[in-house]
């Protein structure tokens, strides 16, 4: 079977003999094995982060919103309010997650298998589900990975090249949902494409229109709240790169650092050394790349795969050359989309190897598939092992706050504060290293409405003013202080 897979180009006109050969049919496969090792590796019993509170408290019932800052985008909180409108249960937001997680990958690559006939879709739908962070971010409340997918989608759509309405219609519709999670990020993915439609007009002039409205929903969304929460356009866009410290910058050691977690490399936190399998894993990447796009010339075929390999190279740049910090996370839309020719080239070492070398190339294309898997699965389960500690320490030391009596209306200022304060349906405000000298004006604010301030601490320092407040420990490092109530 394997060499079947490997050795068949594409399925000849009629029927496949075997149907659960066919690329759709082992695409849903692999969205199917995608969701069930996101509920394996990462469990749906995974607490809240800090990220995702404040996404999930926009339209939740049971909380009031978390501060939203300014480079933060409404297309996840949209995603998340059919769950969290109704019910506060962390599990079943992971579960829904989880769902559409593995629907939008199988939906991305769906378009691939019209843009590629034969196997390359289904091949690097797995690859980028075997990554560790589309594993641990599957079912997390966070806009990355539906970005990721989105470009795939869109550029495949774009490939189609507006061979009817309903592809225009799809390459729309995904520029709108990636420009709805981060709309900077839309207007990156989108330059490739629109610099190809502008080459080839006419002909291009309906996938330029799609793309120009698909930018128009997030950015126009992105651009109103400006002038009505941040005080304007300028201000917004001030404060989101003030917050992203953006500037000409090199951040490519940073990121290499951070192959292998922790899952953000900021705010002191150690990175740790360049990891040797992780950093021979990244080089493999761009290898692999050039082999796709050299087996795809050979048959004539490279126009898409030259689009997409472009478009994952354009949108990282700005995060390995402008933003002034690494997160994994940020190159997941160049992951996802330099599977496509990853696929490809894996797939044309085998099919171009002469019989003598045949077994030699599916040898090392197998080896190379198991290692990209293994490697990927321990990270993916060490980074779920120590996220999973850490946030049942926040979900027991809510419930013991809980237990105690806070309820709305209250406020949770501190270390995990925006986490906790959602889990208590409290508003919040997070802290990241230590407590400033006098209260934040908005703790303040709450303390004048007559709400209840607990303030939740860790590694910090209780500041002055809280020397007097009633104090109490809380399971695992947690500590809390109680405001003086009126």
């Amino acid at each position: 079977m394997l060499s079947t897979l490997l050795r068949r180009r594409s399925f000849p006109a009629g029927t496949p003999r075997h149907r659960v050969l066919r690329p759709t049919v082992l695409l849903a496969l692999v969205a199917l094995l995608y969701g069930l090792a996101q509920l394996t590796l990462v469990s749906a019993r995974m607490g809240i982060g800090w990220d995702e509170s404040v996404y999930a408290s926009q339209f939740a019932a049971h909380a009031p919103p978390a501060e939203f800052s300014a480079p933060r985008a409404q297309g996840v909180p949209l995603l998340v309010t059919p769950v969290v409108a109704l019910t506060d249960s962390v599990v079943i937001l992971r579960i829904y997650l989880t769902m559409i997680s593995s629907l939008a990958l199988f939906g991305a690559f769906l378009v691939w298998t019209r843009v590629r006939t034969g196997y390359t879709a289904p091949l690097a739908a797995l690859l980028f589900a075997g990554c560790w962070l589309s594993l641990f971010y599957g079912n997390e409340a966070m806009p990355n990975l539906y970005v990721a997918l989105g470009a795939v989608a869109a550029t495949g759509f774009f490939a189609l090249g507006g061979r009817s309405r309903a592809a225009t219609a799809g390459l729309a519709g995904s520029m709108a949902a990636v420009s709805l999670m981060r709309p900077s990020d839309a207007l990156v993915i989108a330059l490739p494409m629109a610099g190809l439609a502008i080459l080839t007009r006419p002909r291009r002039i309906r996938s330029l229109m799609a793309v120009l409205v698909g930018l128009g929903v997030g950015w126009s969304e992105w651009l109103v709240e400006a002038s009505l929460r941040y005080g304007g356009i300028a201000a917004r866009w001030h404060a989101a790169g003030a917050a992203n410290r953006t500037g000409l910058t090199i951040s490519v050691v940073e990121h290499a650092r951070a192959l292998d977690g922790p899952s953000l490399c900021r705010w002191g936190v150690d990175c740790g050394e360049v990891s040797p399998p992780a950093l021979i894993w990244w080089l493999a990447i761009p290898l692999m790349t050039m082999v796709g796009l050299w087996s795809a010339w050979r048959d004539r075929s490279r126009g898409p795969l030259l689009l997409a390999t472009a478009t994952g190279l354009v949108i990282a740049a700005p995060y390995l050359f402008y933003v002034g910090y690494a997160a994994p996370r940020f190159l997941m839309p160049t992951y996802a989309l330099l599977s496509l020719p990853l696929a490809e080239g894996a797939i044309g070492l085998v099919r171009r190897a002469r019989p003598p070398l045949w077994h030699a190339a599916a040898g090392f294309v197998a080896a190379g598939l198991l290692a990209h898997f293994a490697l990927q699965g321990a990270y993916a389960f060490r980074m779920s092992t120590i996220t999973y500690e850490s946030r049942e320490w926040e979900r027991l030391a809510t419930e013991e706050l809980y237990r105690m009596g806070v309820r709305a209306p209250c406020m949770v200022y501190g270390q995990s504060g925006v986490q906790v304060g959602y889990m208590l349906g409290c508003s919040s405000q997070g802290l990241i290293r230590s407590f400033p000298e006098q209260l934040p004006p908005r703790a303040s604010q709450a303390m004048q409405r007559g709400h209840r301030l607990v303030m939740i601490y860790s590694s910090a320092r209780p500041p002055r003013y809280a020397t007097g407040w009633r104090a109490v420990e809380l399971p695992g490092r947690w500590r809390a202080r109680f405001s003086p109530q009126r």
